[in-house]
C-alpha cells in the first residue's frame, strides 16, 4: 500500500545520519571503482538505484541536507544518476568532480567547494 510522506511521523535525524553513513562510502567506492575499471558501469547504476530505493523507504521529505557530508553524498548520487557511461569514463572534468566527492565521503579528501546536493 502506498504511504504518503506527509502521513508518516518525522524520522529522526539519527536515522538519516545512519543511512547516509552506511550508504555514502559504498557509493564512493563504487564510483571510484567504475572509473578505475574494477566495477562495471551497470553495477554502479544498480548501486545508485538501490540507494535511492532504500532512501525512499525512509519516507524523508525532500529538501536541504543536514550537513556537508550528506550534501556531498546527494550531489554525487545525483551526478552519477545523470551521467552516461561515456561521460563518466571519458570526461576528465567529470572524473575530477566524482573523485573529489568520493574521496571526501571516504575521509581521504577535503570537502569539495560548490558541490551542493539536495535530498530527493
Amino acid at each position: 500500500m502506498l504511504t504518503l510522506v506527509s502521513s508518516k511521523p518525522d524520522i529522526s535525524s539519527e536515522m538519516i545520519d545512519k543511512h547516509i553513513a552506511d550508504y555514502a562510502p559504498a557509493l564512493a567506492v563504487s564510483a571510484l571503482g567504475t572509473m578505475n575499471g574494477d566495477v562495471t558501469y551497470t553495477s554502479l547504476k544498480i548501486t545508485c538505484t538501490e540507494h535511492l530505493h532504500e532512501w525512499w523507504k525512509l519516507s524523508v521529505s525532500s529538501g536541504t541536507p543536514e550537513n556537508g557530508y550528506e550534501s556531498v553524498y546527494w550531489h554525487l548520487l545525483h551526478l552519477l544518476e545523470s551521467l552516461e557511461e561515456h561521460q563518466l569514463l571519458g570526461n576528465s572534468f567529470i572524473q575530477f568532480k566524482v573523485s573529489g566527492c568520493a574521496q571526501f565521503l571516504l575521509g581521504v579528501g577535503s570537502m569539495p567547494i560548490k558541490m551542493q546536493g539536495i535530498r530527493p
